[in-house]
């Protein structure tokens, strides 16, 4: 069986068009709704790019594999998933987004000057972290890191240069946070380069297979932040409904001091970080409970990009269908963490680990495995991937692996596997946050080692779905259960922490 992994970044979990909770249209994400089968809580192991998406590859939390925030690298000689696959005769190939190294400290693989060494990439295809075959990028939309690596040389074989009005200057601080038309031509998106590189390896596999299999890794940058789309899309939801905005007045009362610090701008002030600020949520405004017209249009071009994501999902699709790989290839879609996208107050991703940012999108088709159409709730993880992946190429366990096989679950999506998943964040050397959820609650540990503490946040999901009101710490016996589950499962992970080589 191919496997067929298509991994975006920082999209919110619903936001699906065949889900029905947010009025965006996504056909290509709604066939393989039809054809396969919606899982509705699935999680990420951590809300953040470097520990999500090297979690994929090794199949552990980041207290194990060690890359456990940005700015941190996962180690060549880890414990990878492609080089299993590889050694069992599997084609395996990344592309797209890797984000597997620090894109910050100037030593880094992943980082500026090297990703613009452009004889090097035009010589270099891999190998990368165990894949055999490596076509990557890093960076988001206009930032000026997104002009690099294999991408960066695409865009410039074709005349694109690295400078406003297509892409951002390395001093433009205020980018990231901004929002609007990407001036850039549509054909040379990053997501029609992807595009167009996997329908080249599904052609190239195709045409020289010899009775291999493939696993290919695809990594879509958006609708990660800086938020902008193409012209063509911009106007695509200017008169769309938005969602309504869960936060009220006066939410932080009794919740942890991660949220109120950020909520008060005082996260770096508080002598949890070392060296480089915190890769954080931040937010904005806290006057109105109703969006701002700033929020407004960061909602509508955030729709944009998943709407423009979806159609480079669709090349490939109509690819697999084209060469006859369909019927032969699992396909699983997800992100790696999502988005607070202003719910309580909140943007981007951190650790106050509201659903919005923890819960990812993760769609299973399975020709002949998998049913179609269905919705299940059965509770997933992006760190059983691997494991999974290994179980339908027919391969043992790997003992280093700490997810679970869902292969069996995938085929009856009413049987769950879990009963629980654990998100793993290492915020900052001064402040760890373990969360488990489980059908029904959400139990956070803030262990804040600076000050030689912990604060709890613990939410009651079925009664107050939008997690409003902290319960910790009022004696409620379900408190002391999730509690020693956590303690299990951090004694099982006490790995050092690797150093932080470049801020955020």
């Amino acid at each position: 069986m191919n496997i067929l992994q298509i991994v975006t970044d920082q999209q919110h979990a619903d936001l699906i068009g065949a889900l029905g909770r947010f009025a965006v249209q996504t056909p290509n994400l709604d066939r393989l709704c039809a054809e396969g089968t919606a899982f509705t809580r699935a999680y990420t192991p951590c809300p953040l790019c470097t520990p999500a998406r090297a979690s994929l590859v090794t199949g552990q939390y980041p207290s194990t594999h060690g890359a456990w925030t940005i700015g941190t690298s996962l180690a060549e000689d880890c414990l990878s998933l492609p080089a299993l696959l590889g050694q069992a005769g599997y084609r395996t190939a990344i592309i797209g987004k890797s984000h597997l190294r620090s894109c910050h400290d100037p030593e880094s693989f992943e980082a500026l000057p090297h990703i613009r060494e452009w004889d090097f990439f035009k010589e270099w295809n891999g190998p990368w972290h165990g894949f055999d075959e490596a076509r990557i990028c890093i960076g988001h939309t206009n930032e000026p890191h997104a002009y690099g690596m294999h991408y960066g040389l695409w865009l410039r074989e074709r005349g694109i240069p690295p400078e406003p009005p297509f892409f951002a200057l390395p001093d433009d601080s205020q980018n990231y946070r901004a929002f609007g038309t990407w001036e850039l031509p549509e054909e040379f998106h990053s997501g029609a380069w992807i595009a167009e590189e996997t329908e080249n390896f599904l052609r190239r596999h195709r045409e020289k297979d010899e009775g291999r299999p493939f696993y290919a890794s695809i990594n879509f940058p958006d609708p990660h932040l800086p938020f902008r789309v193409s012209q063509r899309w911009r106007t695509m939801y200017d008169d769309a409904p938005l969602p309504s905005p869960i936060r009220k007045a006066g939410e932080a009362k009794n919740k942890p001091t991660l949220y109120r610090a950020t909520l008060d701008g005082t996260v770096n002030s508080r002598g949890w970080n070392e060296r480089f600020s915190m890769p954080n949520q931040y937010a904005d405004q806290q006057e109105s409970v109703d969006w701002t017209s700033d929020e407004q249009e960061q909602w509508r071009i955030y729709l944009a990009m998943t709407s423009q994501l979806d159609a480079h999902v669709g090349r490939i699709l109509d690819t697999l269908d084209e060469l006859d790989l369909a019927k032969d290839t699992l396909v699983v879609f997800t992100s790696d963490h999502g988005d607070y996208m202003g719910h309580h107050w909140l943007w981007s991703k951190g650790g106050s680990h509201y659903d919005q940012a923890v819960r990812v999108p993760f769609l299973v088709r399975w020709p002949g495995h998998v049913p179609a159409g269905e919705r299940s709730t059965a509770l997933q993880s992006l760190v059983d991937l691997p494991a999974s992946f290994l179980s339908v190429a027919g391969l043992p366990q790997h003992p280093g692996m700490e997810g679970m096989d869902q292969t069996t679950c995938w085929q009856n999506p009413h049987r769950p596997v879990r009963d629980a998943v654990f998100i793993d964040h290492r915020v900052e050397r001064g402040l760890h946050v373990r969360t488990l959820i489980t059908e029904n609650h959400r139990l956070s540990i803030h262990d804040i080692v600076a000050e030689n503490r912990e604060e709890a946040e613990l939410y009651d999901l079925q009664r107050d779905p939008e997690e409003f009101t902290n319960l910790a710490n009022c004696g409620l016996p379900v408190e002391r259960e999730l509690r020693d589950r956590i303690a299990t499962e951090t004694i099982a992970r006490t790995n050092p922490w690797p150093p932080r080589t470049a801020g955020a």
